[in-house]
C-alpha cells in the first residue's frame, strides 16, 4: 500500500519507498534459499536500503523469486498506488516521480513471465503519464461502469438489513438522508464507512469526510474561475449541474477548470445522478454528511476560518449589524486568502459561506427576481417568525467612497422594491443591507422594516 508516500520532497518519498520496499522484503527473506548468490546480494541491498539496490526492479524480481519459491505464478495487489503522484503533482516533484514509477510499475506489470495478475487501486487513473503504455490486456473498473457496481459501497437492502438487526430500523429515513445517494453504474450504494461507524455510535454525523486527504481539492478550488463559484452556488443550493466526466480523468486535467468536477466526482464528494451523452453527466451533492464537509471544510479551507466565519454569521442571526460589520472587516483584514478574491469573487464568496452556513434555517437566494430588478442576496427564514435579509453588495473606486457605495446599495434595496412579497409571506421583520467593498475595507449599511 502506498497511502503513506504523501512527502513534501522526491528525496523523502524516495527515501520512505525504500523502508516499504525493505519491510516487503523482509516479509519473504525466507525466498533466499532459493537464490543464487548474486541475487543474494541484490536481495541485502534492499534490505539494507543500499544506494545501488535495484530499486526500480524490484517489485518485478520477487515476483521472481515468489515464483521460483512456490512454483506458482503471483498475484501483485497495489493499494493507492496513485497517491505519491498525487503529491508529486501538489508538490513540485512530479518527473522524477513519475519517472521512477513508471519503471517500477511497468516492470512489474508488463510482459512479466512470473506474474497472474495485477489489481491496482486509486483515485485517478494515471493513463496519459505513460506508466502503463504498451500494456497488455488492461482492464479498468471505475465508478462509472456497471462491473462491480454494488462493490464500491453497501446496498440499500445490506443497510436495512443491518438496521433491523441493530433495531435501528425507525432511524431508516434519517440514514438515508445522511449517507445515500451515492450512484455507480446502475446501482445506489451506502458509504459504507459511514454506515458501520453509525452502527457503532448510533449517532448521525459525519464520518467519511474526516479521513480523507482533501488537499488536492483545495488547491483546485483557490485557483477557480467565477464560473466554478457560480456551479458551486447551484450545488449547494441541492441543485444539479451538468459536467464531462471522463472515465480516463488524469493529472493533465487538473489544469484546467472542469477537473475540479472530475476530483469531486471520484474522491465521492459528488454523485453522478444522470447519465446524459457519452461523458456528460448531470452531477450533485450526495448526501448530508456531505453538506457537512462543504459546510465546515470548505468554509475553514477555502473560504476563511470558521473561527472568524461563525461569529459573524451569529451577530447577522441576532440583527447586531453594527458587530457583523465589525467582524466582517476583520475577516478582510487577517485573512489573506478572502482579500485575494477580487472584485466579483468576493461577492461570491462570502454568499457561498452563507449558503451552505444558513442552509438549515434560510432559503438562500441570490440574483433573483423581485419587485423592479434583480437582488444580489436574499435570506428567507424557514421558521417565519425569524427576520428575513436582503443584501446588496457594491465595489467602491476608492475607500473614501466606501460609505457612498453603502448607502447606494442600501437605497438599490429600497427603489428597486426588493422585499416586495416578504411581509404577505407573515414576516415581520426585513433587514435591508448595503456592504461595499474597497481592497482589505468594507463598510455596511443598513435598515429595519
Amino acid at each position: 500500500t502506498m497511502k503513506d508516500l504523501k512527502k513534501n520532497t522526491w528525496e523523502e518519498c524516495f527515501f520512505e519507498m525504500k523502508v516499504l520496499l525493505r519491510e516487503l522484503y523482509e516479509e519473504f527473506s525466507f525466498v533466499q534459499e532459493k537464490l543464487s548468490e548474486n541475487e543474494k546480494i541484490q536481495y541485502n541491498k534492499i534490505l539494507s536500503k543500499a544506494e545501488d539496490a535495484e530499486y526500480g526492479k524490484s517489485l518485478k524480481n520477487l515476483t521472481n523469486y515468489l515464483y521460483r519459491y512456490y512454483q506458482k505464478e503471483v498475484v501483485v495487489l497495489i493499494d493507492e498506488y496513485d497517491n505519491p503522484l498525487i503529491a508529486a503533482n501538489r508538490k513540485g516533484y512530479y518527473k522524477e516521480a513519475i519517472n521512477f514509477f513508471r519503471d517500477f510499475l511497468s516492470s512489474t506489470l508488463k510482459t512479466n513471465s512470473y506474474l497472474k495478475t495485477g489489481i491496482l487501486t486509486g483515485i485517478v487513473q494515471v493513463a496519459k503519464e505513460g506508466i502503463f503504455s504498451g500494456l497488455n490486456n488492461v482492464i479498468t473498473y471505475n465508478i462509472l461502469g456497471n462491473d462491480f457496481e454494488t462493490f464500491f459501497g453497501l446496498s440499500e437492502e445490506e443497510v436495512e438489513n443491518s438496521l433491523k438487526y441493530f433495531e435501528l430500523e425507525y432511524e431508516i429515513e434519517e440514514v438515508k438522508k445522511w449517507y445515500d445517494g451515492y450512484k455507480f453504474g446502475n446501482s445506489e450504494v451506502y458509504n459504507p464507512w459511514s454506515i458501520i461507524n453509525y452502527l457503532r455510535t448510533k449517532e448521525l454525523q459525519a464520518y467519511w469526510v474526516n479521513t480523507s486527504d482533501n488537499a488536492l481539492i483545495y488547491d483546485n478550488l483557490k485557483n477557480s474561475t467565477v464560473d466554478v463559484f457560480n456551479n458551486l452556488q447551484t450545488l449547494f443550493e441541492g441543485k444539479e449541474i451538468k459536467k464531462e466526466i471522463s472515465p480516463f480523468f488524469t493529472f493533465e486535467e487538473l489544469s484546467k477548470f472542469d477537473g475540479i468536477w472530475q476530483l469531486m466526482v471520484y474522491n465521492g464528494y459528488l454523485k453522478i445522478s444522470k447519465k446524459l451523452s457519452n461523458d456528460e453527466y448531470m452531477i450533485k451533492i450526495p448526501n448530508y454528511e456531505i453538506q457537512t464537509f462543504f459546510k465546515k471544510g470548505f468554509i475553514d479551507k477555502f473560504l476563511v476560518s470558521g473561527n472568524y466565519f461563525n461569529p459573524m454569521m451569529d451577530a447577522l442571526l441576532d440583527g447586531d449589524i453594527e458587530e457583523f460589520e465589525r467582524r466582517l472587516q476583520n475577516i478582510f483584514l487577517v485573512n489573506t486568502s478572502f482579500y485575494d478574491l477580487k472584485g466579483e469573487k468576493v461577492y461570491h464568496s462570502l454568499f457561498l459561506g452563507m449558503l451552505i452556513w444558513l442552509r438549515d434555517k434560510y432559503e438562500v437566494k441570490s440574483n433573483g427576481e423581485r419587485g423592479h430588478g434583480r437582488y444580489d442576496a436574499m435570506l428567507i427564514p424557514l421558521d417565519k417568525i425569524k427576520p428575513a435579509y436582503i443584501f446588496e453588495f457594491k465595489v467602491s473606486k476608492t475607500i473614501k467612497g466606501l460609505t457612498a457605495k453603502a448607502e447606494e446599495a442600501l437605497e438599490q434595496i429600497k427603489e428597486k422594491q426588493y422585499d416586495a412579497g416578504l411581509k404577505e409571506k407573515g414576516i415581520s421583520k426585513i433587514y435591508r443591507i448595503g456592504i461595499a467593498f474597497k481592497g482589505k475595507n468594507v463598510k455596511v449599511k443598513y435598515e429595519i422594516i
